[in-house]
C-alpha cells in the first residue's frame, strides 16, 4: 500500500509538484462560447457593408486551441437575418428577426475568434440564402412571395414610393434611389407590391423649382444622409383598366458618420477652439461640408480598419426542398438550442 502512495507521489513531483490540467471537452452551450459566439456576431455585423444584419440563432460546431492568455474558437454559428439594414449600426439583439411574412433568410457563418480580456474577431465566412417560396406558400398561402428585383414594376413600385417619400419630408434636399434590397407580391383588391431599398441625400435642394431629380448628383461627402425604406403599392385591376391606390412609405433616416465623428470630436475638445454655447449640439436636419469643422486626423488615434476586411458574406440562391443533410457537430453537446424558431415544420433552420 505504502509502495502505491510513493509511485504516485513520485510521479506528481516529476510533472513540476501538480498534476497537469486537463482541458474539458467543448460544448456549444458553454459560457464562453456564448459570449464569443454573440460577441463576433455584432463584430461580423459591424464588418458587413451591405445587406442585413444577421441574428444569433444558435451554436452549432466549436473547437478551441489554448493560446497565451486567450482561447481561438473556430465556431460555426448559425444566423438569421433580421430587418434592420447594416447602415442602421444597430447591435443584433435589438433587431427583428425576418418571419414567415417577411420573405426569411437562413444560413451560417464559420468564425475564428479570440477570447481572452477581450473578445476580437480575426475572420469570418457567411453564406446566406432565402427560404425556398413553396416552403413559405405552404406554411402561409396568403404571404406575400419573393419578386425578382430586376421586374420593371419593382422599380416603378421604388420610384412611386420615394416620389411621395420626397414630398412628406420635412429635410431641406431631395433623396434619390441608392439599392433596392428586397421585393414581394401579395394579392389583395388587386396586387400589392412590397419593395425594401436604401436612399441617399442629393446636391439638389427642395425650393428649387422644376427639378429633375434623374439629373440630380448624389451627395458625396461624409455628411449626406441615409436611409433605409420600406414601402407599398396597391392596384385595383377590376379587369378593364387598373387603378394605382394607396402607396405607404416609411424611411428610417440614419445620422450621418462624419456628423457623428464630429460630436465626438467636440466632446473630446478636439476641435481647437471654444464653441460660443458649451452646450452646442448636432441636431442635423442637414449641414452642407462647409457649415461643418473639418477636424485633422488626431495622431494618437489609430487608423480605422476599413470595413469588409474580415471576411465575406455569400449569398445563395434558395435551395431545393427538401435541404440536403448537413454534416453532424463534432464537438459533443452541439448544436445549442435554436433561440428563434419560425414554424416551418417542413424546414427547420
Amino acid at each position: 500500500m505504502w509502495v502505491c502512495v510513493w509511485l504516485v507521489a513520485l510521479c506528481v513531483c516529476w510533472h513540476g509538484g501538480s498534476p497537469t490540467p486537463v482541458t474539458p471537452a467543448v460544448g456549444c452551450q458553454g459560457p464562453e462560447v456564448l459570449r464569443a459566439a454573440e460577441e463576433g456576431l455584432d463584430q461580423i455585423n459591424s464588418d458587413l457593408t451591405e445587406g442585413f444584419i444577421l441574428s444569433l440563432n444558435r451554436v452549432y460546431d466549436v473547437s478551441q486551441q489554448t493560446g497565451e492568455g486567450a482561447v481561438l474558437f473556430n465556431l460555426t454559428i448559425d444566423v438569421l437575418e433580421t430587418k434592420c439594414h447594416v447602415i442602421s449600426r444597430k447591435p443584433w439583439k435589438k433587431c427583428e428577426v425576418k418571419d414567415v411574412d417577411d420573405v426569411p433568410v437562413y444560413g451560417h457563418c464559420v468564425a475564428f475568434i479570440s477570447v481572452g480580456k477581450s473578445v476580437e474577431l480575426r475572420s469570418y465566412k457567411c453564406a446566406i440564402q432565402q427560404v425556398p417560396a413553396t416552403v413559405i406558400v405552404d406554411t402561409c398561402p396568403d404571404c406575400p412571395t419573393v419578386v425578382q428585383l430586376d421586374d420593371p414594376i419593382i422599380a416603378e413600385t421604388a420610384n412611386l414610393i420615394l416620389q411621395k417619400y420626397n414630398r412628406m419630408n420635412r429635410l431641406p434636399n431631395y433623396f434619390t434611389l441608392l439599392n433596392v434590397t428586397g421585393a414581394s407580391m401579395q394579392w389583395v383588391v388587386g396586387p400589392a407590391y412590397f419593395v425594401e431599398f436604401t436612399i441617399r441625400e442629393t446636391v439638389c435642394a427642395k425650393d428649387t423649382p422644376d427639378v429633375d431629380l434623374t439629373q440630380c448628383k448624389m451627395m458625396d461627402c461624409e455628411f449626406a444622409h441615409k436611409a433605409f425604406c420600406t414601402g407599398s403599392h396597391t392596384t385595383l385591376d377590376d379587369g378593364t383598366f387598373q387603378t394605382k391606390l394607396y402607396i405607404e412609405v416609411k424611411c428610417e433616416i440614419f445620422e450621418p458618420e462624419g456628423a457623428k465623428a464630429e460630436e465626438e470630436a467636440h466632446v473630446r475638445g478636439d476641435s481647437g477652439h471654444q464653441s460660443e454655447d458649451e452646450d452646442h449640439k448636432h441636431a442635423h436636419t442637414h449641414l452642407h461640408p462647409y457649415e461643418h469643422h473639418h477636424h485633422p486626423p488626431n495622431s494618437n488615434q489609430a487608423s480605422p480598419r476599413l470595413k469588409g476586411s474580415l471576411g465575406i458574406v455569400v449569398v445563395l440562391p434558395p435551395p431545393r426542398v427538401p435541404p440536403p443533410p448537413r454534416a453532424s457537430p463534432a464537438a459533443s453537446n452541439c448544436p445549442a438550442k435554436r433561440k428563434t424558431n419560425l414554424g416551418l415544420d417542413r424546414f427547420p433552420i
